[in-house]
């Protein structure tokens, strides 16, 4: 009974691997512990919570991704980004039509070479270069926002007043 149920054991394992039936493909978008990544096809979708993570999408239709504290998410070559990360992040949206960010205190945006650059933060600061439309905005206690202050040279900073 014990070599039927080895030979059976066996001869799945030999099929799985010759016939290349160990699961479907994955999806788009993956994650291997703290690194996140995305390319080709016309949809990504990225959720990766760990603190520290570091996520990039690229060459995709649209991006969605997010990232929790610390982390770092990175937007290029696509139509559409719309990236969300808590405290402490770093986002680099560069050569893409649109790039909505939502993000905590302490943020660091990079926006470079797009159509629209969209920021909602706690505090921190964005760079725009190179975009037709920055609009960076302040979130506050309440729940409602107010423009960042523009300190020039393309940098805007939140809160108010802290350029």
């Amino acid at each position: 009974m014990l070599r039927g149920a080895w030979l059976l054991g066996s001869l799945v394992f030999v099929s799985s691997v010759v016939l290349g039936s160990c699961g479907p493909p994955p999806p788009p978008g993956y994650c291997a512990g703290p690194t996140c990544g995305c390319s080709g096809g016309d949809n990504c979708v990225l959720d990766c919570p760990a603190v520290g993570c570091d996520a990039e999408c690229h060459d995709v239709s649209n991006c969605d991704a997010g990232c929790g504290d610390m982390c770092n998410l990175s937007c290029h070559n696509n139509s559409n980004c719309d990236l969300e990360c808590g405290d402490g992040c770093a986002v680099d949206c560069h050569s893409v039509s649109n790039c909505d960010v939502t993000c905590g205190a302490d943020c660091a945006v990079d926006c470079n070479n797009l159509s629209n650059c969209d920021v909602v933060m706690v505090s921190g600061e964005v760079t725009c270069e190179g975009v037709g439309n920055c609009d960076i905005r302040c979130a506050l206690p309440d729940g409602s926002t107010e423009p960042a202050s523009d300190c020039g040279g393309g940098r805007h900073s939140c809160p108010v007043g802290s350029c």
